[in-house]
């Protein structure tokens, strides 16, 4: 865990500057259709949400995984990321209206968060039974 904690500003530095380049490299896209632009504005402001929950997620479980005495896996906080950005973009482009975007990816990655919690509860006891 010493090693990791040495190695994890810089880390969230690549990770941040990432999606800094993201948003800059996005901001120069090619012109798109009036409904595929009232779905990236939404996901413009939804994914700051999401940029937000998604760190404390990670210590979370960081956290979590150092008590339990597991290994460090940071797979279930990237798969929350990637599905959360897609259920976002398929709300928005079935023109679902979200008033409060941030407040919803927020919510929604905090759901798909405590699923995959209850989930690997679940399997971890199945687990133990079989043993």
């Amino acid at each position: 865990m010493e090693v990791f904690q040495s190695f994890l500003p810089i880390i969230l530095m690549i990770v941040v500057g990432y999606f800094i380049y993201k948003y800059y490299k996005n901001k120069k896209s090619s012109f798109v259709s009036i409904e595929d632009e009232a779905a990236k504005a939404l996901w413009e402001k939804a994914r700051w949400g999401l940029y937000i929950i998604i760190p404390f997620i990670l210590i979370f479980d960081i956290i979590n995984n150092d008590m339990t005495g597991a290994k460090q896996n940071f797979i279930p906080t990237i798969i929350n990321f990637f599905l959360t950005r897609y259920l976002i973009k398929l709300l928005s482009k079935k023109g679902v209206t979200i008033n409060y975007p941030k407040l919803a990816a927020v919510g929604l990655s905090i759901s798909i968060f405590l699923i995959q919690v209850l989930l690997g509860l679940f399997v971890g006891e199945a687990i133990q039974d079989f043993s």
